[in-house]
């Protein structure tokens, strides 16, 4: 065998070495932003950092968890109030994985699990409340359903940082009801204000006329203002100082 053959073999044996260690070797690459659980044999082995990461046998295995805050999207819940009106929300969960071993141990699949909850606490918080304090106090469901999030024993290896209210959706029948009752509200609000202003206007009168008999002056005085207010026009004043105006403009 010549010389060039060997260096000819040796060099296919090397890049189907290169080629076969490329695809069997499992190579995994941690960021900055995640943690690795390493496992060998079925058994946990470490947690592990930010780095690029080969075994060389099946035995190990590492799963990566992304330690960025996330959000979780709660869509198009369908509910009913404390008075049996039903009503769709949608809101938003904003999480952080701090244990990812605890997540592990914990649940199968967490992120059903997360999910599953928010559903549970939402329905909780929504099933104690009317249809009006629904759509009044949205700020008040979120912090309610974060709190009951929060003191959940079963939540293990996450911080849950905030819970936003997106929509509050009602049928077309309970959107008329509502506008109607909005109307008719307005409607008495305005026959209300109207009745205080003609009982200001009475309780005036009354007033004006108590001190016009306590004192008579006032009446001369009222009779001089009207007078000068008057431009182009002749007034004749009787003994009982009764005013009548007898022409126009001059």
């Amino acid at each position: 065998m010549t010389e060039i053959t060997i260096i000819v073999s040796a060099s296919i044996f090397l890049i189907v070495g290169l080629m076969i260690e490329k695809r069997l070797v499992p190579r995994v690459t941690i960021f900055e932003y995640e943690k690795g659980v390493r496992f060998y044999k079925g058994k946990l082995k470490d947690i592990v950092g930010p780095g690029k990461y080969t075994y060389l046998n099946s035995s190990t295995r590492i799963e990566v968890f992304d330690l960025r805050p996330s959000i979780m999207s709660i869509n198009g819940q369908e509910l009913l109030s404390a008075d049996n009106v039903s009503v769709k929300i949608s809101l938003s969960v904003k999480y952080q994985i701090t244990n990812p071993q605890a997540l592990i141990f914990q649940y199968e699949d967490f992120h059903g699990y997360v999910y599953m909850t928010i559903q549970f606490k939402l329905r909780e918080v929504i099933s104690t409340l009317g249809i009006d304090e629904i759509l009044i106090n949205r700020k008040n469901i979120s912090e309610r359903v974060k709190e009951l999030l929060v003191e959940d024993q079963s939540l293990t290896g996450l911080l849950i940082h905030s819970v936003d209210l997106k929509d509050i959706m009602l049928s077309a029948e309970m959107k008329k009801v509502f506008a109607e009752a909005i109307k008719v509200r307005k409607e008495a609000l305005n026959s209300l204000e109207k009745a205080r202003g003609e009982m200001a206007t009475l309780r005036s009168l009354a007033n004006a006329a108590k001190m016009m008999e306590k004192n008579p002056e006032l009446v001369n005085l009222r009779l001089i203002q009207t007078i000068e207010s008057s431009q182009g026009n002749t007034f004749i004043i009787d003994t009982n100082h009764q005013v009548k105006e007898v022409c126009g403009e001059k």
